[in-house]
């Protein structure tokens, strides 16, 4: 038999605070976003002061996130909770947790290619998925908000995410991708040509946690509505 309504549930004054944390857990995951843009930026524009000063707020906020991971975790192990909404809780925390690790993992990759060593259709494509990555971070994280406020604007807002990371998907392969061969093609530099393969894909997986949590957003709100 299911649990009562995990809206119910998480509108209670007492579970309120879970929420709570949850809310300023993602809105850390969208700083980390925001710090991988201008880190990608500044590498693209060869600045490396703004570079390292967007390689810190990015280390920063996502050394934010996991305190507020593990005070989410310490409230639902000591709590009483019912079992199956501790698990939701938990599966919502940790698969957001995700998105900032994967964000760090990308710069500190992007920081051991030179500066000046892409060229400019990597660097505008580079840039362009920076741009995405940040548009994916934000729906998720107004349909969290919209979680109890208003459940049909956080499916409404899940669905957009999951377009906004079939578009990223769909951007890498056709036209990041190809640009990437090119110049792995003419480099002929193995080292930094993985380190630019990598910084791709931990990106990529930003865009994928974004929707794994869009889809944890939704099966809460239509199995336990």
């Amino acid at each position: 038999m299911k649990s009562r309504s995990s809206l119910i549930w998480l509108g209670k004054e007492k579970e309120k605070e879970i929420i709570k944390l949850c809310e300023e857990h993602m809105n850390k995951l969208v700083a980390t976003i925001i710090g991988l843009k201008k880190t990608v930026y500044a590498f693209c524009e060869s600045d490396a002061t703004k570079m390292k000063s967007a390689f810190k707020e990015v280390a920063d906020r996502e050394r934010e996130a996991d305190e507020i991971k593990r005070k989410v975790i310490e409230k639902l192990s000591k709590g009483i909770f019912h079992p199956i909404n501790r698990e939701e809780i938990m599966r919502l925390i940790l698969t957001a947790d995700d998105i900032a690790t994967n964000a760090e993992a990308a710069t500190r990759r992007l920081r051991l290619i030179p500066l000046g060593k892409i060229n400019k259709d990597l660097k505008e494509g580079l840039k362009t998925m920076s741009d995405s990555l940040v548009d994916i971070v934000e729906s998720v994280s107004n349909a969290l908000r919209m979680l109890i406020k208003n459940p049909r604007d956080a499916i409404n807002l899940a669905n957009e995410a999951e377009m906004i990371e079939e578009r990223i998907d769909e951007f890498r392969m056709k036209q990041l991708v190809p640009k990437l061969v090119a110049w792995i093609n003419r480099s002929k530099t193995v080292g930094f040509c993985m380190m630019l393969k990598e910084t791709i894909d931990r990106m990529e997986n930003v865009a994928d946690r974004c929707e794994d949590v869009a889809d944890v957003i939704r099966s809460i709100v239509i199995s336990y509505a």
